[in-house]
């Protein structure tokens, strides 16, 4: 079963969006800090990564974990999420961050799965 570590410091994001791809037969782990998900990837590399941007003390942490996650694993699928767009005026693209996939939010979970298809 293939295993997504998601990394959020919001319980309701990791909830949801765990409980849908536990659903769809997904083996799912969780971070709720950056250093914490770092962590579990040196100890067990997932199939997979989704990656917050925002977190409480720094905005735009995800942007140094997501360097640091394709350091360890250039081949390791990284997926990060944010509302970062909506909330701020910032204009970045995945083409701005070393990720595969950039996700807005509010997540659209059916869209969420079809790219998880294509890398697992």
């Amino acid at each position: 079963m293939p295993r997504i570590l998601i990394i959020d410091d919001d319980e309701d994001i990791i909830e949801t969006v765990g409980a849908l791809l536990k659903y769809q037969g997904y083996e799912i782990e969780f971070a709720t800090t950056t250093e914490s998900g770092i962590e579990a990837i040196k100890d067990n590399p997932p199939d997979l990564v989704l990656l917050d941007i925002m977190f409480p003390d720094k905005k735009t942490k995800g942007f140094d974990a997501a360097s640091e996650i394709k350091e360890l694993n250039d081949d390791l699928p990284l997926f990060v999420f944010t509302a970062i767009n909506r909330e701020y005026a910032f204009d970045f693209s995945k083409d701005d961050i070393k990720a595969d996939e950039f996700i807005n939010k509010p997540v659209k979970l059916d869209r969420l799965v079809e790219l998880i298809k294509r890398y697992i």
